[in-house]
């Protein structure tokens, strides 16, 4: 009897742990949450849930390898996790290993066929290494299970650019702003399209209106980017 208290007593302390952690996060004081998942996995090690939260918390302070480890960790204890293969693909990318991701988002599809953020990160991925049919089929399913997904449209219209389809890539880029009319990057992507199409009055709108967005968010990195553009 007593030892059954015990063990109830320390999978009580390790949920509030767990749910101090995840508050933590939430405060975006990924430190001290890290700390509060160690001190959970000390009590219990086999709980996959901290494991791949604490990789959440590194991943979020950049730290990849070491969120890797935490979702291999979560893995070795649930090899059915999907979250987990989700969560190690976009550590993987992240340390520019696209074809890894892949492997881990195609691991977390097989387990969860509607999971539309591992279809459009596995999307992006594979425009990264050239693969862009193959991504647009993914950012197809996408937008099937999420139609009002303004990303995915975007993602779709600059893949569908980069095969030199602009027509097809400014339906997007409508489609995108229409579903969000201050998200910026379909203006900017739709003048590059335009363009190309030689629409060039058409362009420099699309140019001013990302240029204004991006000045209302005062990232100016991303100003000159645009101004670089309009040159």
């Amino acid at each position: 009897m007593k030892k059954d208290n015990s063990a109830k007593n320390i999978a009580k302390s390790v949920k509030n742990y767990f749910e101090k952690g995840k508050k933590l996060c939430d405060q975006e004081d990924y430190g001290a949450a890290i700390s509060v998942f160690d001190t959970a996995i000390r009590l219990d090690p086999n709980n996959k849930d901290v494991h791949n939260n604490r990789g959440n918390a590194k991943y979020l302070l950049k730290q990849y390898f070491e969120a890797v480890s935490d979702y291999d960790e979560a893995l070795r204890l649930d090899p059915n996790f999907a979250i987990a293969y989700y969560n190690r693909g976009l550590a993987k990318y992240n340390l520019g290993h696209p074809k890894d991701a892949i492997s881990d988002f195609d691991a977390a599809i097989r387990l969860d066929l509607e999971f539309v953020h591992a279809y459009r990160n596995r999307a992006v991925a594979k425009s990264d290494i050239g693969q862009y049919f193959e991504s647009i089929s993914d950012l197809d399913v996408v937008i099937r299970l999420d139609p009002e997904n303004d990303i995915a449209y975007n993602d779709r219209g600059s893949t569908k650019a980069n095969l030199g389809h602009h027509d097809s890539a400014i339906s997007d880029y409508d489609a995108a702003i229409r579903i969000n009319p201050d998200y910026l990057f379909p203006y900017f992507n739709r003048g590059i399209s335009k363009r190309e199409l030689g629409r060039n009055a058409e362009a420099e709108q699309d140019f001013q209106k990302a240029l204004s967005l991006a000045q209302e968010s005062e990232d100016a990195e991303l100003i000159g980017h645009i101004k670089k553009q309009m040159q």
